[in-house]
């Protein structure tokens, strides 16, 4: 390898309505299903320096000095020699130069920053996961073609829930690969990639508060016990994925709707994780009561994201209102988080 230097940097996401259903097979269970989400630039950030070397050796370093090096060639489980803080980046690297067979020497150390707080349940480590492809894709001239956005898709996604031992979605891997606010449509074979008026992310960006609950979310556990209460018949979880997908559609109709009505939007917002709540389960009491706050102080609506119990909530409130509110959260000790709408995905500098 020649030697190259560069830094990799993908956004996070908010999802505003359909989540869990981007879960394979459950949008099969409604023929197609809408998950809608936006890209915040709360980004993973990865630096990338490659040098020629007589052997093969990397080094993964984190943002608090946190390092690990290691042959990506050596036989083993990588994960479980790499420090608690690096197994999951270890675990992605060491799964792609296993599959690349890479015969040139090389020293690439990798420095990675997560900006989304653990447990924010925003999406951070699938975000991480898509940063770190993009740059050893980089170096290894791989994913070149024009679709290699749905072929890096489904390269994270597999490798994700081989490391997590759980089925992963696609909408946390998909905003950071493509930003911006956006509805991914599941269907039979595909996902369809729709786009909303630029106008209309403008005018959610300045509605736009993503909030930090402080509880950690565990997205995966989540996630797989609706799955396994779905692919049993629950009647319950079924009731309420057919609820979220209702929503879904209604909201992808109101944001193509000139001009929006965001008071109904943050009604379905609001409607969302009423579904979830009630239905799959997944509120805590710090989640309810920091949901309770927000209902006194006259919002347009508000959800978890994710697949909650813990994490961050979105939050939709009139632009004049935006500093009050974050003040008044502030007051309650509830974290704000500096979240734009990021315009584009996982892009290389």
């Amino acid at each position: 390898m020649k030697h190259e230097k560069f830094v990799v940097s993908a956004p996070t996401r908010c999802d505003l309505a359909g989540g869990t259903l981007d879960l394979w097979p459950l949008y099969c269970l409604f023929g197609s299903s809408r998950t809608i989400n936006v890209a915040i630039d709360i980004r993973a950030i990865c630096e990338f320096d490659c040098q020629p070397n007589t052997q093969q050796v990397v080094e993964i370093e984190n943002s608090q000095g946190v390092n690990f090096s290691f042959a990506p060639n050596q036989k083993g489980l990588l994960p479980d020699k790499a420090p608690k803080e690096l197994k999951f980046p270890t675990a992605i690297v060491g799964r792609f130069f296993a599959q690349e067979n890479v015969e040139k020497g090389f020293k690439l150390k990798i420095k990675i920053e997560t900006q989304a707080p653990l447990g924010s349940g925003l999406g951070g480590s699938s975000t991480l996961c898509v940063a770190l492809l993009r740059g050893l894709s980089h170096l290894n001239g791989k994913y070149e073609e024009a679709d290699w956005r749905w072929k890096m898709l489904n390269w994270v996604r597999d490798a994700e829930a081989e490391y997590l031992k759980t089925p992963t979605g696609t909408q946390d891997y998909l905003a950071a690969i493509f930003g911006s606010l956006s509805c991914f449509n599941s269907h039979v074979g595909e996902i369809i990639h729709e786009n909303y008026l630029p106008s209309v992310v403008e005018e959610l960006n300045s509605r736009l508060l993503v909030l930090f609950s402080g509880e950690m979310h565990h997205s995966g556990l989540s996630n797989w016990e609706v799955f396994k209460k779905a692919m049993e018949g629950d009647s319950n979880v079924l009731s309420g994925l057919k609820a979220l997908h209702q929503v879904a559609e209604t909201l992808h109709k109101e944001l193509l709707v000139k001009p929006v009505d965001w008071k109904k939007v943050g009604s379905l917002l609001t409607e969302e994780w009423k579904i979830r709540k009630t239905t799959l389960g997944v509120n805590t009491e710090r989640l309810d009561e920091i949901i309770r706050f927000l209902e006194t102080q006259n919002v347009l609506g508000s959800k978890v994201c994710g697949a909650a119990q813990g994490g961050s909530l979105l939050v939709l409130v009139e632009p004049q209102r935006k500093q009050e509110l974050s003040d008044a959260c502030m007051s309650k000790s509830i974290r704000v988080l500096p979240a734009q709408i990021s315009s584009f995905g996982v892009r290389i500098n």
